[in-house]
């Protein structure tokens, strides 16, 4: 290449320091003939940057230099001629390789053997390309992530910020950040020069956590890490963590709401507790719990928040999503629902709802009015649901385990109170022993019941039956009236309270208790007690069938009425009515002179005399287990068939068995559905005799002097048909002068002394028998008849040996 003079001519020393120029500059240099496009001249440097040699690069052009971008080299030829030089950086060059290498073009036109050229020289981009895409790639990594990124100069202004960083204070555009300095960015406006800087200078780093103070008023926490560069400036990557710390409070509020779950007692406070909690914790406003009802089959209402009941209350037909709530809790699994945000007809109060089962108990729900719940809002939901479930088993096993307590706690009681009325009935039954006359017996009841600590006050009374049927008549009482209204006992006695009572168990079998609650408007206020409790009890005094009234007690104490305590009340009823027949019988025995009652009433024996014009005599009789009763009756009549076949044709008689034939006679033991003669010794009174003859049946019973006719024939006629009394006898005592002959047993052979203490013991000569005739003939392994043989020649050697002593 020749550089030409104006004058046409070629200076020698520009030419020699073009061409060392050409040749040792340190970039690329080429000649290019734009027109051939052919290179005309290159140096070293093309040649290594291209791969080629010299002879070779000479002979390409630019085409095969630039294949890939010829027209954006014919662009930028263009403009060289036009303005006489230029620059690009938007060329590369293939290699002979086959590389691409980015390169900055410079270029003018030159004279080149008289004809114009260009003059381009190439520098190797490649090391500023690849700067250039790495600082892109920083920056759009910058401007991509989710932490806010800056860089501070050295004094704390921000240089740049990503879009996360601007958001982090609040700033729309990034830009607009620029400047900003740390002291008007963060909290803590000394933080940086009193912490960062010093720890970034000493170890190339510093990590904490700083408060952003927003333009609305909140506060966001941020977690920070400050990083220094080589040239002076810093890289402050910065991170909200207000949700983190959002979800930390809501694990720390959960964990403290499962200590307080776990002490829940019982399944209303364990409901409580968890709607509290997801309101206050989990920040959900509208919720409730429903739980299972087995009895009606349905989920239950329990516990709702106040926003829910409100919205209930507002919305009536409103009900909280309850088949949602059944279908999650029918499957076990979550059920979630959210309603489109486009839906523009819907009239669901609720953006979005979840329903979580509690197991067997039943359903948590929650609700949101405007925004979805998040996949971590249902999963914490679910996590405290699980809790919940939790605290339900715990409360149930713990109801279970008071209740268990409860009820051996009570029956703790009972037992304490039965062992207590167990020793007072020991005392009463004493006291009635002790007692020489019925009064005597009634008052020692009453004061024995009365004084212990049980009972405040007992009683024995009558009820009128027949004129008067309100009538209650007090036999004997004891009653301490400090704990009771009444200021006096005829009062409490009369009182509709203690009378009520009395015509109650009066109509009973079995005992019957009463409770009433009084105010005491009778007594000072000092002494008054608002809304006080007494209880009260009372049985029939009874023994059998017959009726003497009723036993009645009061007082404040609960074990005095427990049901064990109700069955030794009736025992003790029974007890007092044995005791007052004992009594009616002992005056019997005593007195010298008795009364003979004589009745007539229709029976069967007293049809079978006439039918037959035979005479029928109670022999004895003994009751089975189904209150059936087996009348022993001599009859004189030795047809027994004919026997049978007639008393078939009555109702009441269940069977009739032959015991024994003896020439004209039967004894024959007839079973009745009815009552025996033993009733008399239930009220007390004494049997003398029961047959039949001429159609007619009588009963002889031995009373005392003093009894009253009445009662003895209203009992047999509550048992009889047509009871008359025929006569009525003033006799001698039969048993009181009887001597005892000391050899009264010195007739009788040694198998009758052995039959008849054998009946004897085996009780066949108690009342009732306490076994048959059959049975203790069964024991001695002989028939029925042969027992009865040998009992009637044992008694008639008895019997004889008393008269003829008496006759002597």
């Amino acid at each position: 290449m020749t550089r030409t003079s104006e004058s046409g001519t070629t200076s020698g020393d520009e030419a020699t320091v073009f061409e060392r120029l050409f040749e040792h500059t340190p970039d690329a240099v080429l000649v290019i003939d734009a027109e051939a496009n052919r290179i005309l001249r290159c140096n070293d440097r093309a040649c290594e940057l291209l791969g080629y040699d010299r002879e070779r690069l000479l002979a390409l052009g630019p085409p095969d230099i630039h294949p890939h971008d010829y027209e954006v080299f014919e662009e930028f030829v263009e403009r060289v001629r036009d303005s006489g030089s230029g620059f690009t950086a938007e060329l590369s060059c293939h290699t002979r390789d086959g590389e691409v290498v980015p390169v900055d073009v410079t270029a003018t036109t030159v004279r080149f053997d008289g004809d114009d050229r260009i003059l381009a020289i190439l520098r190797d981009a490649s090391a500023r390309t690849k700067r250039e895409r790495e600082l892109r790639r920083r920056s759009a990594a910058m401007a991509a992530a989710d932490d806010g990124i800056a860089v501070l100069d050295g004094e704390g202004a921000v240089v740049h910020a990503n879009a996360a960083y601007a958001s982090l204070f609040g700033y729309d555009d990034p830009d607009a950040m620029v400047g900003a300095t740390w002291g008007g960015l963060y909290a803590n406006p000394d933080r940086f020069e009193l912490d960062c800087r010093p720890a970034v200078l000493e170890s190339g780093e510093w990590r904490g956590e700083l408060t952003v103070p927003r333009q609305d008023g909140d506060d966001v926490p941020v977690r920070a890490s400050v990083t220094g560069l080589e040239d002076g400036e810093f890289v402050c990557v910065a991170r909200d963590v207000s949700e983190e710390r959002r979800r930390e409070r809501r694990l720390t509020g959960l964990t403290e709401a499962s200590r307080d779950l776990l002490a829940a007692t019982d399944r209303d406070d364990v409901s409580r507790i968890a709607i509290r909690t997801v309101v206050d914790i989990l920040g959900h406003e509208i919720a409730c719990v429903r739980l299972y009802d087995a009895g009606a089959n349905e989920l239950v209402r329990t516990v709702t928040s106040d926003a829910a009941a409100e919205l209930v209350e507002s919305a009536l037909a409103y009900d909280l999503k309850s088949s949602n709530a059944g279908a999650a809790y029918r499957s076990g699994e979550t059920v979630r629902n959210e309603s489109p945000t486009d839906e523009a007809y819907t009239d669901d109060p609720c953006r979005a709802e979840v329903h979580v089962p509690l197991g067997e108990f039943g359903v948590l729900s929650a609700f949101d009015r405007e925004e979805p719940l998040t996949a971590v809002d249902v999963r914490l939901i679910e996590l405290f649901a699980g809790v919940v479930r939790s605290a339900f088993t715990r409360a149930e096993r713990e109801e279970r385990l008071r209740t268990r307590r409860s009820e051996l706690e009570r029956r703790r009681e009972e037992l304490a109170a039965a062992d207590r009325f167990n020793t007072l009935v020991t005392e009463v039954i004493r006291s009635v022993l002790r007692a020489t006359s019925g009064a005597a017996v009634r008052q020692s009841v009453c004061d024995e019941l009365a004084g212990s600590s049980l009972y405040e006050a007992a009683w024995i009374a009558t009820v009128e039956t027949r004129d008067d049927a309100d009538a209650v008549t007090i036999d004997s009482s004891a009653v301490a009236t400090g704990s009771f209204s009444e200021t006096d006992e005829e009062s409490f006695l009369t009182s509709p309270f203690a009378r009520r009572l009395v015509r109650k168990a009066h109509d009973a079998d079995t005992a019957v208790v009463e409770r009433r609650r009084f105010e005491s408007e009778s007594r000072d206020e000092a002494e008054s007690v608002a809304d006080d409790e007494s209880i009260a009890a009372a049985v029939p005094v009874a023994c059998g069938r017959q009726r003497f009234g009723v036993l009645a007690v009061a007082g404040a104490e609960e074990s005095g009425f427990a049901e064990a305590t109700q069955s030794g009340l009736e025992l003790l009823g029974e007890t007092l009515g044995f005791a007052i027949i004992a009594d009616r019988r002992r005056n019997t025995l005593i007195e010298s002179d008795s009364v003979e009652l004589e009745f007539s009433f229709e029976s069967p024996l007293g049809d079978l005399s006439a039918a037959f014009d035979c005479r029928c005599d109670h022999l004895g009789s003994v009751t089975d287990a189904g209150d059936a009763h087996a009348y022993e009756t001599r009859i004189t009549h030795g047809d027994f068939a004919e026997i049978r076949a007639f008393l078939d044709d009555y109702p009441a008689v269940r069977e009739c068995r032959l015991v024994e034939r003896r020439g004209a006679t039967c004894v024959v033991e007839i079973t009745v559905a009815g009552a025996p003669p033993g009733l008399l010794a239930e009220a007390g009174f004494s049997l003398v005799s029961l047959h039949a003859s001429d159609g007619d049946t009588r009963l002889m019973a031995e009373v005392p002097s003093d009894e009253d006719v009445t009662r003895v024939l209203d009992t047999l006629s509550e048992h009889w048909d047509g009871v008359e009394l025929v006569a009525k006898r003033q006799t001698p005592t039969r048993r009181a002068d009887l001597p005892v002959p000391i050899d009264g047993a010195a007739g009788l052979t040694d198998r009758q002394r052995s039959v008849l203490e054998t009946a004897y013991e085996e009780g066949y000569y108690d009342w009732p028998r306490r076994h048959t005739a059959e049975e203790v003939a069964e024991s001695l392994g002989i028939a029925s008849a042969t027992l009865h043989q040998h009992l009637r020649a044992a008694e008639h050697t008895l019997v004889s040996s008393f008269v003829d002593d008496e006759r002597e």
